[in-house]
């Protein structure tokens, strides 16, 4: 089992506002949890409070949030995540389990793969690169990561360390969304307010930021873009020199909801929306966030050691 380091703290925020648009917003206000974006540029979205996954182009001047599946004995889908071209890993709850989608038929097809009954909540999920049958799980109230074989439903735990841990006061959320980027795991804790990493070297460096963190996503440039509660969305730099930086990309740290109503998780787009990070929110919306453009802050000036 790997053990996890010390976490490091940084400290401050840089405002630079990245443009934003409303792509959709559900008449209902229905809480988005995850978002995967298929080959065709497809969105595929959960919900903590429906069983069913959905669809919407947002390329489509109409866009339509239409059904996939709706999975039986299941009242809420958390994390969804492509570990196969175009075959998704779906957490169902309330009794967790983890299904597979695959959408190389007609109709996709849906298959449960395991039940993991020791866990109350499974959160994030990651695909694990050069191995295309494997996916960890976040277990945010347990504080570890399952490794999960999408072929025989085999699950056992990965990694478990207080670094992924809920902590006090409880109920809380420990570990929250990881992936794998590079060499290294990394991973948000929703409670202890930390984005970390655990390198090959098994080792642990991580930034300590101020508000509550939930899924993320990387980009071309190893940047790593973390929605935060209540409203924002936080953008963390790796410098050359081994320290990170971060600056608010977009909405508004303090929660005014301009922008953001408690965003939940972020992908990016794939063909000629490949720049676009699509943030799902509590709220109900789908923001896509404009990652080309350019905008003005003090980062360069404004840079912390870890």
């Amino acid at each position: 089992m790997i053990q996890v380091g010390s976490i490091l703290s940084l400290a401050a925020t840089v405002i630079a506002t990245f443009p934003t648009t409303l792509v959709y917003q559900s008449p209902t206000g229905l809480y988005l949890e995850n978002i995967a974006v298929r080959p065709c540029s497809k969105l595929l979205l959960t919900s903590a409070l429906s069983p069913t996954l959905h669809t919407l182009d947002p390329s489509s001047a109409n866009t339509t949030f239409d059904e996939v599946y709706s999975f039986p004995n299941a009242t809420a889908l958390f994390s969804i995540i492509e570990y196969q071209p175009d075959v998704y890993a779906v957490v169902a709850a309330n009794a967790v389990a983890i299904w597979r989608v695959d959408f190389h038929s007609k109709t996709p097809i849906a298959t449960r793969i395991a039940g993991i009954p020791q866990s109350t909540l499974i959160n994030g999920l990651s695909s694990v690169p050069g191995h295309p049958d494997l996916v960890l799980a976040a277990d945010s109230d347990l504080g570890a990561a399952y490794e999960i074989t999408m072929s025989t439903g085999a699950v056992r735990i990965a990694i478990q360390d207080a670094a992924m841990a809920p902590g006090a006061p409880a109920p809380a959320l420990g570990i929250n969304g990881l992936h794998i980027h590079g060499s290294a795991l990394y991973f948000t804790n929703s409670q202890q307010g930390t984005f970390a990493r655990i390198p090959i070297a098994v080792e642990s460096k991580g930034v300590r930021l101020p508000h509550r963190y939930d899924d993320f996503t990387f980009d071309a440039d190893g940047r790593a873009w973390v929605t935060a509660h209540p409203g924002a969305l936080t953008l963390l730099y790796p410098l050359t020199n081994g320290t990170w930086a971060q600056e608010n990309a977009a909405g508004d740290p303090e929660g005014s909801y301009a922008v953001f109503m408690e965003p939940t998780s972020a992908a990016f787009g794939r063909g000629v929306n490949e720049k676009i990070l699509y943030v799902t929110t509590e709220g109900g919306q789908v923001v896509g966030v404009d990652t080309s453009a350019t905008v003005v802050s003090d980062l360069a000036q404004r840079t912390y050691a870890i």
